[in-house]
């Protein structure tokens, strides 16, 4: 039970340390051109957060996926609020969209690095499963925009 929560603890600390960059940018560098706050930022950020959980120890035995979904738009509702980069429908949008890419991409991701993880390449299933998934999603980008 002590690990339950691990992945959605990983998932806020990069994302408020993301959007901390995003408001020293703002603040050091106005002229500089960051990335868009969009899917790709989205997928970093809970692929990192995925990573770092399956390196950090054991995982729990089985994720509570409601609780996944709703501390997944919790964190992607309250931070960008807090940080003041979003408000109204731009945050709604932003909730949502980063609840389901990063519900889906754990959920691909967990399932893809158990069976992965048998054998002596297993140490290294998690950093290739990440980098398929991001690829993957942006190649799907596309589509979607």
């Amino acid at each position: 039970m002590k690990n339950t929560y691990r992945l959605n603890t990983f998932l806020a600390a990069v994302t408020g340390l993301v959007l901390l960059w995003y408001l020293v940018m703002d603040a050091l560098a106005p002229a500089a051109i960051l990335p868009p706050l969009d899917v790709m930022l989205l997928c970093g950020i809970s692929l990192v957060a995925l990573v770092l959980e399956y390196y950090t120890g054991p995982r729990a035995e089985s994720r509570n996926w409601p609780m996944v979904v709703l501390l997944n738009a919790a964190t992607f509702a309250l931070l960008p609020l807090a940080a003041g980069l979003l408000s109204g429908r731009e945050l709604g949008r932003f909730a949502l969209v980063g609840c389901l890419v990063s519900t889906v991409l754990t959920f691909l991701f967990t399932a893809i690095c158990d069976r992965l993880a048998s054998g002596p390449a297993g140490k290294a299933a998690p950093l290739l499963c990440a980098g398929v998934l991001f690829l993957a999603v942006q190649g799907c980008s596309g589509l979607w925009l």
